[in-house]
């Protein structure tokens, strides 16, 4: 199991342990009890078809979404991925295969955030068309946002 501390990495930790947690999860459960996650809930859904196994996980800190992942099986292969993620008080939504988009209010004017995963797993961040910068983690990437911008929801 993956142990994280930082809210932002709680929707990578679960898709790095979503192979564990599709056999962990049972049918009909609802909440993740025992996990290294954090200070979050963990609700889960699991979906059984002919065709494949769905589980979904949303991880809640306190009354705010801090991730919310979705894993699938499809014969023996198992693919996880996050829909969304709470980063510098702002909620991304995945668009695309590795590519976020948040909208939040920076001294009262709403703001795009795009947030891009790179091949040389760095971190884009683009805000309203402004020249992207790159950030070697998602936490510098985090602190870059929150110091830059202080977007508020």
């Amino acid at each position: 199991m993956t142990t994280t501390l930082e809210l932002h990495t709680i929707g990578f930790a679960l898709v790095a342990d979503a192979e564990r947690l599709m056999d962990a999860v049972e049918p009909g459960a609802t909440v993740l009890a025992d996990h290294g996650y954090g200070p979050v809930t963990i609700r889960t859904r699991r979906v059984y078809t002919p065709e494949r196994d769905t589980l979904t996980l949303i991880a809640m800190h306190g009354e705010d979404l801090a991730a919310s992942v979705i894993a699938t099986t499809k014969g023996s292969r198992i693919s996880a991925r996050i829909h969304q993620m709470r980063l510098a008080e702002l909620l991304f939504t995945r668009r695309g295969d590795w590519g976020f988009v948040a909208i939040g209010r920076v001294e009262g004017r709403r703001r795009r955030f795009e947030l891009t995963a790179t091949r040389n797993r760095t971190w884009q961040v683009q805000v309203n068309g402004e020249d992207p910068t790159v950030w070697p983690s998602l936490t510098a990437a985090a602190e870059h946002i929150t110091t830059t911008y202080a977007p508020t929801r």
